[in-house]
């Protein structure tokens, strides 16, 4: 059975599937700008993960890319997805209470040390 709530170590915003298009193509910003319509700092922010991905943009990119504007939104959609998986995976770092009788806190103090606990004495 194939678990479908997998959720990755960082999420991959779909501006660096446009930066390895552009590369591929040997394209600068400016260029897709003449292209697509879409302003040169929208491209630029997308690109470095600090916008969405618009619609607008989507449908400009399948035109000059022909990778069809679903495959972008679906990209920019698992982002958001697994942005907000991966911050409720964050916040569940398991919290154990562990009484260990120990005579010597050295060993003690070793032994957090080791696994990067924390402890409270």
């Amino acid at each position: 059975m194939i678990a479908n709530n997998l959720t990755p170590f960082a999420a991959t915003h779909p501006g660096e599937m446009i930066k390895d298009e552009m590369q591929e193509r040997k394209m600068t910003q400016k260029q897709l700008e003449e292209l697509t319509g879409i302003k040169q700092s929208v491209i630029s922010e997308t690109i470095n993960g600090k916008r969405s991905l618009s619609l607008n943009f989507a449908i400009a990119l399948e035109k000059v890319f022909g990778i069809p504007a679903d495959v972008w939104m679906n990209m920019q959609t698992q982002y958001d997805i697994d942005v907000v998986n991966i911050a409720k995976r964050d916040k569940q770092k398991e919290t154990v209470k562990v009484t260990i009788p120990v005579g010597d806190r050295t060993l003690l103090m070793e032994i957090v040390k080791k696994f990067g606990w924390a402890c409270v004495f």
